[in-house]
């Protein structure tokens, strides 16, 4: 496919798929890409799409991916801090005389940490975007959801640059299953 969306000098962009369709394709300058993206609705506030290649995997989102991991290091570590008594058949259980530990307080503490860390670290990527093109990202303060941030973020990235990956939802959602299941034990 060699046709251009309307001279050899046009600039690169997203236009109608020359063969026809309800689909727009991109032009880079010099022929048609193979990138593919669904036509805007009527009436619908569309972001515009961005260069395939557009980086929108930020150093800030990579650091909120792997918060877990993170909370899965500290719980390891307060296990070692708890107080505990031995019973009689030599178990180790929590000492009753203590309403909070100070694996408890460092607990809590860190988890708020994190917390903010990651509303830190959601405002500079959604900075970052902006940056980048993306129009209306997905909003910083949904952080104090981190999971609902993960997965909106995601979903946007895929509008403005369409066939970006949806990994970092796995990646988020089965790092956040193991810290849970380790701080269970």
């Amino acid at each position: 496919m060699s046709l251009s969306p309307t001279s050899p000098t046009t600039a690169p962009g997203w236009f109608p798929d020359p063969a026809g369709g309800a689909r727009l394709q991109r032009w880079d300058g010099a022929a048609w890409s193979g990138y593919f993206a669904d036509m805007p609705v009527e009436g619908k506030r569309s972001r515009p799409l961005l260069e395939p290649k557009t980086p929108l995997f930020t150093p800030f989102f990579g650091a909120i991916l792997w918060l877990p991991v993170a909370l899965i290091i500290i719980d390891l570590v307060l296990k070692s801090i708890h107080a505990y008594e031995i019973s009689v058949d030599g178990t180790p259980v929590p000492d009753p005389e203590l309403v909070f530990t100070l694996g408890d307080v460092v607990s809590i503490v860190s988890t708020m940490l994190l917390c903010a860390a990651c509303v830190v670290l959601a405002y500079l990527d959604w900075r970052r975007l902006r940056r980048l093109g993306v129009v209306r990202p997905f909003h910083w303060a949904w952080a104090f959801l981190s999971t609902i941030y993960v997965i909106g973020r995601t979903v946007v990235a895929r509008k403005v640059v369409p066939l970006t990956s949806v990994a970092p939802i796995w990646i988020f959602i089965a790092l956040s299953v193991i810290s849970n299941a380790i701080s269970r034990f």
